[in-house]
Formats: C-alpha cells, structure tokens, sequence
C-alpha cells in the first residue's frame, strides 16, 4: 500500500447503530465487527484504532483489550455479526418460518419419538404416554393424507351441447327429456 489510513467515513447508519448498542466510540464497533468476522484481539484493535497503544507497555495494551473485550455492546456485536442470539432473544422472536416448521407434524413426531427413545424403562407411564402421543399425531398425519385422496374432481368438455339436437344422450335415446 502507498499511504496510511488516516482516518475513517462512517455511514449515519453506522453511527445509529453504535448508539442502540451504547457504544463510547465508533471504534468499539469497528472493533467488534472486525472480532466477530474472526479476526484475533491484537489485529482487530490495530485496524480499528489505526495502530494506537502500540507503544504503550504490553500489559497496559492487553489490560486496555480485554477491557474493551469485556464491554456487553462489544459482545452483542460480536454475537450479531456470528449470527448468535442469546436464548432469552431467541425465545422472544421466531420467524414465521421457524414457527411452521417447529410446529409442523413432522417435526412434532419426530421429537416424540426421539423423547420416547430415550426413556430407558418400557414400562414406566411416561413411556406409555409418549406411545400414547405418536399414536395420535400418527392418525391425524393419516387423517390429513386421506382427505387429501379423497379429493373428485369434475370436467366439463369442452363442446358442451347447446341444444338437444347436440347433446349425445338425446341422439341415443337415452335422455327422455326435452327442449
């Protein structure tokens, strides 16, 4: 490279989300990124922070690290940009999609039957309900599908007749009515 970066031009939608997530300084969020895409501490903070503190005494520079390491908006960051949600985020928000396939049938009966295998004693009532449930979810699967079978479709041809003279059933003597 010929120069030095000398600075950086941050969006104004940069700039919003390092205020929802409480930051000091812009920094601490191209800190963060930078930690979160998997860059190590010492590289992260010479990009984000331009090589500052290098020449400062190592412990000092390792203290001022793991300072800002420790930061919780540093850490969210961290977390958003890894795709992990913490659990209590994750049980308030599903997506339309999560939420089908969580309660779809399928999904439904199949943690049934993995809760079921790992009951150990066959005889124990819990064991029995669990049965009980497969049984269950198993009928309305079926139910589900039959339904679907049971489905009669009706074409009209296309030449409907107009009249009796067209109409076939009239030609052959079988239709006894007339207009």
């Amino acid at each position: 490279m010929d120069g030095e970066i000398t600075g950086y031009t941050l969006s104004v939608g940069i700039y919003k989300k390092v205020k929802t997530l409480g930051m000091k300084d812009p920094r601490y969020y191209i800190y963060a990124s930078l930690r979160g895409s998997g860059l190590g501490m010492r590289d992260s903070w010479s990009v984000a922070f331009q090589g500052y503190g290098f020449n400062w005494a190592k412990d000092v520079l390792e203290r001022e690290m793991n300072k800002l390491e420790s930061l919780e908006s540093v850490q969210k960051r961290i977390a958003e940009i890894q795709g992990v949600k913490k659990e209590s985020e994750n049980a308030e928000t599903l997506s339309t999609e999560e939420l089908a396939r969580a309660t779809s049938k399928e999904q439904i009966l199949t943690d049934l039957v993995v809760a079921r295998s790992k009951i150990r004693n066959t005889a124990s009532k819990e064991w029995a309900d669990l049965t009980k449930l497969i049984a269950d979810y198993t009928k309305i699967k079926q139910d589900d599908l039959q339904t679907e079978d049971t489905t009669v479709h009706f074409f009209l041809p296309r030449n409907y007749p107009t009249g009796k003279n067209d109409c076939l059933l009239f030609k052959n003597g079988l239709c006894k009515g007339g207009k």
